[in-house]
């Protein structure tokens, strides 16, 4: 029963761990892609 238990909070934990990550990896990436975007932009609206 211990055992069992111990290995669900485990579980739990490096979900939660994981989640975070995947999280802040898609927001880090989401700003890169903006970023992109609004040089993009500017690039576009300098050439006019």
């Amino acid at each position: 029963m211990l055992y069992s238990f111990e290995l669900q909070i485990m579980g739990v934990i490096l979900s939660t761990a994981m989640i975070v990550c995947g999280i802040s990896l898609w927001f880090k990436r989401r700003k890169a892609r903006k970023e992109l975007e609004m040089d993009e932009d500017n690039d576009e609206a300098q050439n006019f």
